[in-house]
């Protein structure tokens, strides 16, 4: 089973950054045999869909605005995430993001069978280095749960 754990977002913007933290976190705590890739993909665009592709389950972290404190996570699929109602592209590709990506692979069919996103609730994504104190303090258990589901699979 080839899995991807993709982190998104922009560490220059503050708790925009948390799915680089969790990616780094991750590659420094868990040993993962060669066929679980962790790639950083930074601000997403239409590209993504592109990147998904071939894979067999993909793990997204990406802060997420999910209306609880600040540092909270959720664990969804993402048929609950909803995301292809969400894309807007609204006649330009400037503002394309996940949920467009998103978008794009379910036209082209090419999405993995299944896609797992991890949202975390920033405090800040205004422009500034680092992660609040809040989101820094949820890396731990969110890289706990995420290993413990990639020991899941490998079982």
């Amino acid at each position: 089973m080839k899995i991807l754990v993709l982190a998104l977002g922009n560490p220059l913007r503050g708790d925009d950054g948390v799915g680089s933290a969790v990616l780094a976190a991750l590659g420094e705590t868990a040993v993962l045999p060669p066929h679980i890739k962790l790639i950083d993909g930074g601000t997403p665009g239409l590209e993504t869909a592109l990147t998904l592709q071939g894979y067999d389950k993909v793990i997204v972290i990406d802060a997420a605005n999910l209306g609880e404190a600040p540092g909270t996570w959720r664990r969804f699929s993402l048929a609950e995430a909803n995301l292809v109602q969400q894309a807007q592209m609204n006649g330009t590709l400037h503002d394309a993001g996940f949920a467009e990506a998103v978008a794009l692979g379910v036209a082209l069919d090419i999405l993995p069978p299944e896609i797992i996103v991890y949202g975390v609730q920033p405090e800040t994504i205004e422009w500034e280095m680092g992660l609040s104190t809040a989101v820094r303090t949820a890396i731990p258990k969110i890289c706990q749960q995420i290993q413990a589901e990639l020991a899941e699979i490998l079982i």
